[in-house]
């Protein structure tokens, strides 16, 4: 039965996604670093709400005239759903009152909520996993990261600094240290962790031989998590291998081998971490953590901060302090020696434990509860041609980078658009796809 309304939401959802991926995180604004963070969450918003509203206009004018179709309701839905609405609740009972719809520094607020809910069940309702996601999340990455290399070379060809300074003045001419076309480099390792997943394991598993040219791409990315000097990027891709390899490997026989090295790895390298002989450096620090010891310094005062907010969370443990309010309950300052500034800590550097603060637990649960879901459907079609495990893949390196990460709208939009491809309808599996056509033309099955 034809479908016009539907096909036509189909249609732009595509777009949408192409645009999220390929055209989302080359966009600063127009005054660089300055207003990235305002300009990245406008651009994100805007065309979250215009792709939203033309859905819901065909949705409901296809009704209208007859079409009648099944929504497809997965588990993973019902749980964000019910994280969205926990999130409501906990704005409209919390003590800052408006201030929870905006967020009050970040713009993290419960509208961003609900745009990332609405991409993430238009997405995997509407979306269906498709070959020129790969190769636009590609092409964003390798000018994202060729920008990066550039300032890393002293260079600022787009202006994006403050007038005469480059990278090399971080910390000290301004507060933080900005690479490539998302600006903090704790944010650029979030980005990079999405194609750093997602391009690897495509380029290998893809039946189009010319799909092996996202290997080199893939490559630069790795190569970049390296460079940008943020740790939480390296144990993010580190991680990534050991959990993945076993999932992503297609032949039973091999994945059941990959996953007792994977094992074996992990069993040896948290025992080496254990027994660490060394006095400091991150090591030192992973190696006091497994001995129970979180010192404040830790992690750049990550073990400060996380202590800080785990008390603010025990204050309101079930529905939180409300939406994007965690820099008005910190109380945590430094003094930068080198600039005479205070600095003030105004997010929890760990998603989850935002989540906990912000909303409680019982959105977090809610939240946590998807992110399951999801990781059963990742290992479920595992087997089910080249994207559906370069998506999961992509989505645990971010969920792993988000331990130790700031979850803003700078780089989290692109997060759940691979999450509803994820739990999207299904891609044909690849012995089904004769050499000479293309996945996304092809008739997919219900799931």
């Amino acid at each position: 039965m034809e479908f016009p309304f539907l096909e036509r939401a189909r249609w732009v959802t595509d777009k949408f996604i192409l645009l999220m991926l390929g055209v989302f995180p080359l966009f600063v604004g127009f005054q660089g670093y300055h207003t990235i963070t305002e300009s990245k969450f406008w651009f994100f918003a805007i065309a979250t709400g215009l792709w939203a509203a033309a859905v819901i206009v065909l949705l409901v004018c296809g009704r209208v005239t007859g079409e009648r179709y099944k929504v497809d309701v997965r588990p993973a839905h019902i749980a964000i759903a019910l994280f969205m609405a926990i999130g409501g609740v906990s704005a409209c009972v919390s003590e800052y009152g408006a201030v929870t719809l905006l967020g009050a520094d970040r713009m993290d607020g419960y509208l961003t909520t609900v745009l990332y809910c609405l991409i993430f069940l238009g997405v995997s309702m509407l979306g269906r996993p498709r070959r020129r996601y790969a190769w636009a999340a590609a092409a964003a990455a390798v000018v994202c990261c060729f920008i990066a290399v550039l300032q890393l070379l002293g260079l600022d060809p787009f202006g994006f600094y403050p007038d005469g300074t480059n990278y090399y003045d971080k910390y000290v001419a301004y507060n933080s240290a900005f690479l490539g076309t998302i600006g903090n480099t704790n944010l650029l390792a979030s980005y990079l962790c999405l194609p750093a997943g997602l391009l690897p394991v495509y380029g290998a598993l893809s039946p189009y031989r010319r799909d092996r040219l996202l290997l080199l791409p893939g490559a630069f990315v790795v190569v970049m998590l390296g460079l940008i000097d943020v740790d939480a990027g390296v144990v993010a891709a580190a991680g990534t291998v050991i959990v993945a390899v076993p999932v992503v490997i297609q032949r039973d026989r091999a994945a059941r081998i990959a996953g007792g090295v994977s094992g074996g790895v992990t069993a040896a390298g948290l025992a080496a971490l254990y027994f660490w002989p060394g006095k400091s450096g991150t090591l030192y620090e992973m190696s006091q953590v497994l001995h129970g010891h979180l010192a404040d310094e830790f992690g750049s005062h990550r073990g400060q901060i996380w202590k800080q907010g785990w008390q603010l969370f025990l204050e309101k443990p079930w529905l939180g302090g409300g939406p994007g309010t965690t820099s008005l309950r910190f109380d945590i300052t430094w003094t930068n020696e080198q600039r005479g500034r205070t600095v003030s800590v105004l997010n929890p550097h760990n998603a989850y434990l935002g989540y906990l603060m912000n909303v409680g637990l019982f959105g977090a649960l809610a939240f946590f509860a998807a992110v399951a879901c999801s990781l059963v459907t990742w290992f479920r079609r595992r087997k089910h041609g080249a994207l559906y495990p370069a998506l999961g893949t992509a989505f645990v390196c971010y969920l792993i980078q988000d331990f130790f990460c700031l979850n803003l709208s700078l780089t989290a939009p692109m997060l759940w658009v691979v999450w509803g491809l994820l739990e999207s309808r299904e891609e044909a599996p690849r012995t089904e796809l004769p050499e000479t056509a293309e996945p996304e033309e092809m008739p997919l099955p219900e799931g």
